[in-house]
């Protein structure tokens, strides 16, 4: 394979475009192909693409990858192995440096990662000396981040502006999930527990095709809940899209995009931070200091203030996995012990949950 020699680096092709809409017949706009789809054709590309289990991670490489290979001038993905070792690591400081100086530090490292793993996955090396290794700003702590309280977020759910918006920041906070498992959910996880009557709590089964990090603790699954509101407003929403001629599946994600809507149009984790941000911006809350995860640690500061809670169920409901033998004899498959002790904590608007350990508490949880 002949080696070809970098010319220099086309800065246009790195400036994000507007992603193009169409519309369907029922006069609704349509998100159109992927830019980078065009790179799946290609063995080395799909070969390498596959190791990724998350959908949204395998979509961030293989935009960035599609942005190097465009601003090396070149056509496809081979030609990026034809490179000398110098050229290819010219090419990605170059890309790397390019974002650095519009200040995204975050994906000068990205671009980095992505090329070292696509170069490796085709039995080549792509190591940087010291000297040539990006170096980018340390980023600063943020000192104003603001963790909503309990009347906080409702005060956001009354702020929402739709059902769906108020159903995922209440979701959000009674469940605490992570924002890409929120995005993940699927009618069939709530089926029978909202039809034909709402069962409270509403478990909520995380698994790692639902959240990724689970691969990373070595958990096949872990358990959190639903309770009265968010449960009520989850129904409210589903009702409505039946309502507007959705034909529910199993397999339906559960949070679709207003804009583009049908059941394939699922909310993606940009659309959830705009969501926070603008109903934070209605509700007095500085857009600056609040972020998605912000309510994940709100409904750890409910746990956190619930005594009734041991510390085993509090990490086992957060997805934590526990270290040692902590971890070794805590009974993760014991759902209505988990179920029962997540109900003590007092994610309402204004009710109070009664701390009680009768069998008929237990019961009264199970589906």
């Amino acid at each position: 394979m002949s080696e070809l020699a970098l010319v220099g680096l086309r800065p246009d092709a790195l400036v994000s475009k507007r992603r193009a809409y169409s519309r369907d017949l029922q006069g609704r706009y349509v998100s159109a192909e992927k830019s980078f789809a065009w790179l799946l054709k290609y063995p080395l590309v799909s070969d390498w693409i596959d190791a990724y289990t998350s959908e949204e991670t395998r979509e961030k490489k293989l935009y960035q990858l599609e942005k190097i290979i465009h601003a090396g001038g070149f056509d496809e993905p081979s030609e990026l192995l034809r490179l000398s070792e110098r050229d290819l690591k010219l090419l990605t400081r170059r890309v790397a440096n390019w974002y650095l100086q519009k200040g995204k530090g975050v994906w000068a490292k990205q671009i980095i990662i992505t090329m070292k793993g696509f170069m490796e996955a085709n039995d080549k090396k792509l190591e940087f000396k010291r000297a040539e290794r990006i170096r980018s700003p340390v980023r600063k702590k943020v000192i104003n981040e603001y963790i909503p309280n309990k009347m906080d977020v409702f005060r956001m759910a009354d702020n929402a502006g739709s059902i769906r918006n108020r159903t995922v920041l209440l979701c959000l906070f009674q469940a605490g999930v992570r924002v890409s498992c929120l995005c993940n959910w699927t009618f069939g996880l709530v089926q029978n527990q909202l039809y034909p009557e709402i069962k409270v709590p509403i478990r909520v089964k995380v698994t790692p095709a639902m959240d990724t990090k689970l691969n990373l603790y070595g958990l096949s699954y872990y358990v959190t809940g639903l309770q009265r509101e968010a449960a009520e407003s989850l129904r409210d929403y589903l009702d409505m899209r039946m309502r507007g001629g959705w034909i529910a599946q199993s397999s339906d994600p559960i949070f679709i995009t207003e804009r583009t809507g049908g059941p394939v149009a699922r909310l993606r984790r940009e659309g959830v931070w705009l969501i926070v941000k603008n109903v934070a911006r209605r509700s007095g809350i500085k857009p600056e200091s609040i972020w998605v995860h912000c309510f994940r640690k709100s409904f750890r500061k409910v746990l956190n203030a619930t005594p009734q809670i041991d510390e085993d169920t509090k990490e086992a409901l957060m997805g934590h996995k526990l270290p040692g033998a902590r971890g070794n004899y805590f009974d993760f498959h014991d759902e209505d012990e988990v179920m029962m002790k997540y109900m003590r904590a007092n994610f309402s608007r204004n009710t109070l949950v009664a701390d009680s350990d009768t069998g008929a508490d237990l019961a009264s949880h199970k589906h």
